[in-house]
């Protein structure tokens, strides 16, 4: 006899024996979900690693550029006057500059005209700008006020650099201004005719002032003028490059400074101590990840090839073969780098040019090593890769094995479900036989009693 509920018959909690009985079953289902959870973990940890490990990486690049031991630095006297950057060509040196006139942006303006004034309005009539080659040509066939004027020499397609502005003065009249978007002579602004239109159409003339506020005598006196220890230097621009090697003097004003060249030893510094930051990161995380419970050939890989770099000679770069000869040294107790930066000043001090080959040579210097080291691990397809590859695999493992298991528990529970089903049948169908036979006993009792009254 069938029956719907599991235990209805017997009165047993066959529900709840069968979820005690698939808990046990359930044991290597248990087991799998822990081995995923691990593996996951592990592949996370790769991740973090190689986070580190891009962060070592990105360390390399200032140490592998030579100018970085070679940096200079430059001082101004007076900062007002000029400013000054050096880079690793200068030599260390000073240079008194006197700036006796800063270079300036051509301006050309009319004479003042009534602003109803029109100019041109003849066939063939136009006005051309032109800026160092570039022209740009203005039709003045049809006649145009100062206003429209500046309108049409505003224009995108205007590409001389040449901007215009229109000033109304107390008359009430106007005064067009074309002004050169570029300083000195040869970016001035030059002006030609055509048709009815000349020079005394509008009367154009230079409006630049010196430091003195007197107009400039000629378009000449556009360009900076300075002189450098005595030596009288012309240039188009307010930042000069081309007069000091390797310095950079950007004037502000007219007057005297003193201008300093001295060796630099801060970005050297800067970018060992990035190294030494990033080497610890990677340290740190390796014991945070082995702490965790993370154990991989992988960490201890990249422990024992940094240690390598760290304690492998490099020979015939020069005076020095090991890091720790430049102040980087390895604490004794906690397996940190450390960083004495004085070693290192003084090693560029004396011997710079091997410092800047132990870090910088580009065929065996440590900053290529280092490099190649981190690409080997980093890159793609690379030994993370490889780790993280062989991870997933298992991870899928894991995954076809849990699967098959639930399959087969789902077989199993219903096994169990049917066994109690069928013990409920078999104990309903005896209890109704134990009845049955418990009311003939009674029956035959009560024959028996009556017979005997």
């Amino acid at each position: 006899m069938a029956i719907s509920s599991p235990g209805l018959g017997s009165g047993l909690d066959v529900t709840g024996i069968v979820s005690q009985l698939m808990a046990i079953e359930q044991q290597p289902l248990v087991r799998l979900n822990q081995r995923e959870a691990e593996v996951q973990a592990e592949i996370s940890a790769y991740g973090s690693l190689k986070g580190s490990l891009s962060s070592l990486q990105s360390t390399v690049d200032a140490l592998k550029e030579a100018d970085t031991f070679r940096a200079t630095s430059s001082t101004s006297s007076d900062r007002d006057v000029l400013s000054a950057t050096s880079d690793e060509s200068a030599v260390t040196s000073s240079y008194s500059v006197t700036v006796n006139r800063l270079a300036q942006q051509h301006k050309l303006g009319t004479t003042e005209f009534a602003s109803s004034a029109t100019f041109g309005g003849t066939a063939g009539d136009k006005l051309t700008l032109s800026v160092a080659g570039e022209n740009f040509e203005l039709d003045l066939s049809t006649a145009k006020t100062l206003s429209e004027i500046q309108q049409s020499i505003n224009v995108e397609s205007n590409e001389t650099g040449i901007t215009a502005g229109l000033i109304t003065g107390d008359s009430g009249n106007q005064t067009l201004v074309l002004t050169s978007s570029e300083t000195g002579y040869d970016n001035r602004v030059q002006l030609t005719f055509g048709g009815t239109i000349d020079a005394s159409t509008f009367n154009f003339s230079m409006l630049n002032r010196d430091a003195d506020d007197q107009l400039l005598l000629s378009e000449s006196e556009l360009d900076a003028s300075l002189t450098i220890d005595g030596v009288a230097v012309t240039r188009s621009g307010n930042s000069i490059s081309d007069a000091i090697e390797g310095v950079t003097l950007n004037i502000k004003a007219t007057g005297q400074s003193v201008v300093g060249i001295s060796d630099d030893s801060s970005p050297a510094q800067n970018a060992v101590n990035a190294f030494v930051s990033a080497y610890n990161g990677v340290k740190d995380q390796i014991s945070a990840l082995s702490a965790s419970g993370i154990t991989s050939s992988l960490l201890r890989g990249v422990e024992s090839q940094l240690r390598g770099m760290l304690n492998t000679a490099l020979t015939g770069l020069g005076d020095y073969s090991y890091i720790s000869e430049l102040g980087v040294t390895t604490n004794s107790d906690t397996g940190k780098l450390q960083f004495d930066a004085e070693m290192l000043v003084t090693a560029l001090e004396d011997k710079g040019d091997s410092v800047m080959n132990f870090f910088s040579d580009s065929d065996g210097g440590f900053a290529l090593k280092l490099d190649s080291m981190m690409d080997a691990f980093l890159q793609s397809g690379g030994t993370i890769d490889s780790f993280v590859s062989g991870a997933n695999s298992r991870v899928d493992t894991i995954e076809r094995s849990r699967e098959s298991l639930e399959r087969r528990l789902e077989g199993i529970e219903q096994r169990y479900l049917n066994q109690f089903a069928a013990l409920d049948t078999l104990m309903t169908s005896m209890t109704t036989t134990s009845e049955y036979l418990a009311s003939q006993l009674d029956l035959l009792a009560n024959l028996a009693s009556g017979k005997n009254n």
